[in-house]
């Protein structure tokens, strides 16, 4: 009977280990609003862009984004809007969240005199990072997959961006 009584937890100690894994937690954001300013290539055709995105955490591993942007070009009245859904995974490591995944949506190039719409696809990799009270800074590269008959041809877009968790 001394055996068992040894191997059972007594209260004190769930307590203390209780209270410990409570003041270790941080308050998860599971939802992020986020703005951006974005650059293109190749840079001789394509100018700044800007948009957002909307994105939702699971497991604070896995994420989903919508996200939308415009990118204006070097050319007289050309540019490409695209609205995209994405799905990444990106391990928490502190404050830093590098990620990586897929994406796919649809654009519109507008042209003088014509415009194009179609559909594309995305591979991406990124980063944020945390800051106390919400805040988030994140850059991110993704690699365009338009169609090889869009008139103007878009391969990567970057981007960098400024957002709020909650």
């Amino acid at each position: 009977m001394g055996a068992r009584n040894r191997l059972q937890p007594s209260p004190l100690r769930v307590l203390l280990l209780a209270g410990l894994l409570a003041a270790s937690a941080r308050p998860a954001a599971p939802a992020e609003v986020t703005a951006f300013v974005s650059g293109a290539s190749p840079g001789e055709v394509w100018a700044t862009g800007y948009g957002g995105m909307l994105t939702i955490t699971l497991f604070n591993i896995v994420g989903g984004e919508i996200e939308g942007g415009w990118q204006g070009a070097e050319l007289p009245s050309t540019s490409l809007f695209t609205l995209s859904a994405k799905a990444y995974v990106g391990p928490s490591f502190g404050r830093f969240v590098p990620y990586g995944g897929l994406g796919a949506g649809v654009y519109r190039e507008s042209l003088p005199g014509s415009s194009d719409t179609g559909t594309l696809g995305l591979v991406f990799v990124g980063a944020k990072l945390k800051f106390p009270f919400g805040l988030v800074l994140r850059g991110e590269y993704q690699w365009v997959d338009l169609p090889l008959a869009t008139p103007v041809d878009l391969d990567h877009r970057y981007f960098f961006g400024l957002g709020l968790g909650f």
